[in-house]
């Protein structure tokens, strides 16, 4: 389905002409036979039309941490929450089922403090968990643990090459899904292996594109990367094992900058005779559909592919079906898909979202609202939770815009946060961690 508008979208649909569209081409008038197939999306499991009440709580001394421990989450995989206990400097590594509270692991505690000057943890090809502590002293390695998160064991307790801050020359860890990185500016990114040791090496920039430095997103994230190879084309890899992409094109066609989604990548060309263009590929590189007009892949579109072209910007599917059609504005596009419904937003602030139900091809209302952009935590598919300074949590209805619910700013001697947990919201207040759930 395609939706043609006009210059005053945000404000006033004029008129919204639904296409056909296949192998990149459409006939206005004829509808399209089903909705496209959307990326994969991780919703909230309980429905928060309703404010939430707490379902299981959790204090710090019943997880087996110190009084007082302040908890922080890692990542998660799949339900298994994995969370950080922090004390008096040092740090405890532990798992809950989000969904029951049931603690699967730990606490297991990762040295004993020390003089760092950077932390962090991530979730490095499940069910192995990295931590690692950079040393204050630039010229020694870094401390590293690695926890399996199934059996709670420690595997490996030593030291690594990568850093948690930039530093000219050696490796920073990153993550991409559910494996770690280590990217090193004017060089290349390596991958890091379960001793926190650097493997296989992909060179260029070293800098990942923008689209890695994006929002909260409910949909699955590719396990593939991007950064600038020093040529004219970007280079595509696997973030698993290193492997470059290298998709299939006509002789004579030169790739250049590329946008990877949920199931495939996007690149920008010009042909032989000059001809510029927008093709889509598969994870594997195999062709997938191609939109002959010069145009440029939005980076902040990281759900459905947005190509800006000089007289419209369109939202597309991996396939070259135009699914929403929109004039050319001098605002980047800013674009969430959430459920069924995409949500667009071209004003200078990006706080007017256009919706569209992809399911049946109707414009939804507009949202005025800082809720669908960097806010934004999570979704139940039907109503936004987004923080912002008033409040740690609140809902949008997504049909109607509406407010649903607020929660009340924390008092002077509370520390409120909320957090996705894979299906699951989850609140920390002061030393606690509870679930929150439907009433009822």
């Amino acid at each position: 389905m395609t939706y043609k508008l006009s210059r005053k979208w945000l404000l006033h649909i004029v008129s919204i002409t639904v296409l056909f569209a296949v192998g990149g081409c459409h006939t206005e008038g004829e509808p399209q036979a089903a909705p496209p197939e959307l990326p994969q999306q991780v919703l909230l499991t309980e429905s928060m039309r309703e404010q939430p009440v707490p379902g299981w709580t959790a204090a710090s001394t019943a997880l087996g941490l110190p009084p007082g421990a302040v908890v922080k989450p890692v990542n998660n995989i799949g339900d298994h929450g994995i969370f950080l206990g922090i004390a008096d400097g040092q740090r405890w590594l532990f798992g809950l089922d989000v969904t029951s509270g049931e603690q699967l692991f730990g606490p297991v505690q990762l040295g004993t403090g020390g003089d760092g000057s950077g932390f962090g943890c991530v979730v490095n090809g499940p069910p192995a968990v990295l931590c690692i502590r950079q040393s204050r002293d630039l010229a020694a390695p870094s401390r590293a643990w690695v926890v399996d998160a199934d059996s709670g064991e420690m595997i490996f307790d030593g030291t690594t090459e990568v850093r948690i801050s930039r530093q000219d020359g050696r490796p920073k860890l990153d993550r991409i899904g559910d494996h770690a990185i280590a990217t090193v500016t004017g060089k290349g990114i390596y991958g890091v292996g379960p001793h926190g040791e650097l493997t296989w090496f992909v060179p260029g920039d070293g800098i990942l594109t923008a689209q890695f430095a994006g929002w909260n997103r409910d949909t699955v994230p590719s396990e593939l990367a991007v950064q600038n190879s020093g040529a004219v084309a970007d280079v595509v890899f696997s973030v698993v094992d290193g492997r470059v992409v290298k998709p299939s094109v006509p002789e004579g066609l030169s790739l250049e900058r590329a946008m990877v989604y949920p199931r495939g990548v996007g690149y920008e060309y010009t042909a032989a005779d000059g001809r510029r263009g927008v093709t889509f590929f598969d994870d594997a590189g195999q062709a997938l559909g191609n939109l002959a007009q010069r145009g440029a892949l939005e980076t902040r579109s990281a759900d459905l592919p947005t190509v800006v072209t000089e007289s419209h910007d369109r939202v597309m599917t991996l396939d070259g079906r135009t699914l929403v059609e929109l004039p050319a504005t001098l605002p980047a596009v800013e674009a969430r898909l959430i459920g069924t419904r995409l949500f667009l937003a071209n004003d200078p602030n990006h706080t007017m979202w256009q919706q569209f139900d992809l399911r049946t091809g109707d414009a939804g209302a507009v949202c005025e609202t800082d809720a669908l952009g960097f806010y934004f935590i999570a979704s139940d598919g039907e109503v936004a939770v987004a923080l912002n300074d008033d409040t740690p949590a609140r809902a949008v209805d997504l049909a109607t815009c509406e407010v649903l619910w607020s929660m009340p700013r924390p008092g002077p001697d509370e520390a409120v946060e909320v957090w996705k947990v894979g299906s699951a919201l989850i609140r920390r207040t002061n030393d606690r961690i509870s679930s929150l759930v439907a009433p009822g």
